[in-house]
């Protein structure tokens, strides 16, 4: 079976290298005070820097279908794991006659990450439910009844996502129903796991499919900073279109999240690793402390635009937007470089300390909590296993939850005789 034959897929390389055109130039259309020359030089370097920096359709496609794929078997092994492990402690804790089936345990999991996932995109999940409606019954047929995996492979995932999601919740909730206290707390615990699992679900999906994009990206590449530039471009372009309503939080959301990635492309050091090897630490750490350089100067704008009060304290911000992208299309890091600060370096251990400190504090709650008074040991069982898998996540992006994990954790482990 074909992803794409080549005339559709000359098409689509047609269709995206023209969009690209297209951007290039409503984006430099907006930076203001440029003469025709530098209009042609800033369009050119942005326009050469967005088609080595773009990835060719083919492989846009096929990584999408990889890390689709390979995130759905991964959530289905920690489900799975997450399960057994509830199984283990709900057999252990409670020796009742409503004892549920083993398989409540790993089905609540797998119920609330699909739950999760259908939440977390619900805007992709329209999209689905509106081509559906453009193309009607016979239509979606005929789309899905395709040998193209691009014509059904979207609305075959969306349909299996939904149709999963409501018959595990369904069951899920049938089963707990019928189960003891004890057990009901732990199937409560899976079912965290899952829904914060779910969560991370469209970051497994996009470090899967940037993995595979770089590791198979033609061999020419990008250069270093096109990637910054072709974000940076977008952001400028953004808040100076903003500044008719620029004290309008919407407008200031739309312009931070292009800040935020530029940002993400000023920390990517993968051309310089490309070019290194892992011995040569030296070279790897100056590159790494220059892109932080990068990345902290976008970042005081970012910073600075969350805090203007007046039009002139805005338009400083853009100007000075504006400047770095001149600076970046001319190639001219001293000019990008002259308003940046040195980025204190920061040690291995200190950022591994940082990125696991969340997870320690919450395996030690887990090992104190169960042992504190008025705790009895099924509550207490149920909420170590919440408090382990909760550690484990916060080595995601989802550390955020922890805090009130530990809080929600608390106030069962204390109060639930008295509502018993």
């Amino acid at each position: 079976m074909r992803i794409l034959d080549g005339a559709e897929l000359l098409h689509r390389e047609a269709l995206w290298l023209r969009e690209i055109a297209t951007r290039t130039r409503r984006y430099t259309a907006a930076l203001p005070d440029l003469d025709d020359d530098e209009l042609r030089a800033v369009r050119k370097a942005v326009l050469h820097a967005w088609i080595r920096y773009r990835y060719p359709i083919s492989l846009q496609f096929v990584t999408n279908y990889v890390g689709i794929a390979a995130t759905a078997i991964g959530m289905a092994v920690a489900s799975s794991a997450a399960g057994g492990v509830a199984v283990l402690f709900a057999m252990g804790s409670d020796s009742s006659a409503a004892r549920a089936p083993w398989w409540l345990f790993p089905l609540a999991t797998w119920a609330a990450v699909c739950l999760s996932l259908l939440v977390n995109g619900r805007a992709d999940l329209r999209q689905v439910v509106s081509l559906v409606h453009r193309l009607g019954l016979r239509g979606t047929a005929r789309r899905v009844a395709s040998a193209y995996v691009g014509n059904w492979f979207v609305l075959a995932v969306a349909l299996a996502l939904v149709t999963v999601a409501v018959v595990a919740a369904w069951l899920t909730v049938v089963t707990a129903l019928s189960a003891s206290t004890g057990q009901q707390l732990i199937t409560a615990a899976a079912g965290l796991f899952g829904a914060v699992l779910g969560l991370v679900g469209n970051r497994w999906i996009l470090t899967i499919q940037e993995f595979l994009r770089r590791k198979y990206r033609a061999a020419h590449g990008p250069r270093p900073l096109d990637g910054l530039l072709v974000e940076l471009v977008a952001a400028a372009a953004v808040s100076f279109e903003a500044r008719a309503h620029w004290w309008d939080p919407r407008n200031i959301k739309i312009v931070r999240r292009r800040l935020a990635f530029a940002i993400e492309a000023a920390h990517d050091t993968s051309v310089i690793r490309r070019r290194t090897s892992v011995r040569e630490l030296a070279a790897r750490r100056q590159a790494r402390q220059f892109h932080a350089s990068l990345a902290e100067l976008i970042r005081r704008h970012d910073r600075a635009v969350t805090q203007v009060h007046t039009v002139e304290e805005y338009d400083a911000i853009t100007a000075s937007l504006r400047a770095g992208v001149l600076a970046l299309a001319a190639e001219d890091l001293t000019a990008l470089m002259q308003h940046s600060a040195a980025e204190p370096s920061v040690s291995r251990v200190a950022r591994l300390v940082r990125r696991t400190g969340s997870s320690l504090v919450l395996v030690v709650f887990a090992m104190v909590i169960p042992l504190l008074p008025g705790v009895d040991s099924a509550t207490g069982e149920g909420v170590r296993v919440l408090l382990f898998m909760t550690a484990a996540l916060t080595l995601t992006p989802a550390s955020d939850l922890a805090s009130s994990s530990i809080r929600s954790a608390l106030e069962r482990s204390l109060f639930a005789k008295s509502t018993n």
